[in-house]
């Protein structure tokens, strides 16, 4: 299991989590990432909003990237975000600190998967003082937590890493800045989630991601 010094990576649902304007949106990540810090949590964190980012204002997306937030885009919420988090615990052995910030209930069930495997699965939203967990947050928590963001909450300085970019739909990591990500989003044609390539490396014989079981079938 992982201690409090180690690497700690967040996955922030976007999408069951959402923000309504970009100013707000530009203080969740350092806010999230102060909360933890203040918990003891002093390694690396990495937060990255993960949902359907074309149903999102762009102005939106760019004011979380620009906070320091990772972006990575699905094209079916449940199925998706699934996906990813397999591909995540498969690409990552070394126990780090993990937690879903999600207003879907469906993923609580999860949890045991990321421990299974090593990880620490930090359960509880840092935000709300009646011991609230962090999947699913109830909406009333989520709003409150949003309405409570200061103008003050974002730090300058220099990111400590480049925020990363992904389409998980399509297995393209790292697209080449924010504009021609959303470029990406707008004008390529996306597959259905049984048959992007995510799914298709899982279907090899040599995907092992017998952990997770039956994926959720959604429509």
């Amino acid at each position: 299991m992982a201690t409090k010094e180690a690497e700690t990576w967040i996955f922030w649902d976007i999408s069951s989590c959402p923000v309504s304007s970009s100013d707000v949106a530009s203080r969740v990540g350092p806010c999230i990432k102060r909360a933890l810090k203040n918990l003891g949590y002093s390694g690396c964190i990495t937060l990255t909003a993960i949902g359907i980012l074309t149903d999102i204002d762009t102005d939106v997306l760019q004011a979380v990237y620009s906070s320091g937030v990772s972006l990575t885009h699905v094209s079916s919420e449940r199925l998706g975000i699934t996906l990813e988090l397999m591909w995540w615990i498969k690409e990552h052995p070394i126990p780090v600190n993990f937690m879903l910030i999600s207003g879907d209930e469906i993923f609580r069930r999860n949890h045991r998967f990321f421990e299974e495997a090593g990880h620490t699965v930090i359960q509880n939203f840092p935000f709300d003082q009646q011991d609230v967990d962090s999947t699913p947050v109830p909406s009333r928590v989520w709003e409150n937590f949003l309405a409570s963001l200061r103008p003050d909450a974002i730090e300058s300085g220099v990111l400590e890493k480049e925020p990363g970019l992904v389409c998980g739909q399509c297995c393209l990591p790292d697209q080449q800045g924010f504009e021609n990500f959303i470029k990406h989003l707008k004008t390529h044609v996306h597959v259905s989630p049984e048959s992007s390539p995510r799914m298709m490396k899982r279907k090899q014989p040599e995907a092992s991601f017998s952990i997770f079981g039956e994926i959720p079938n959604v429509k």
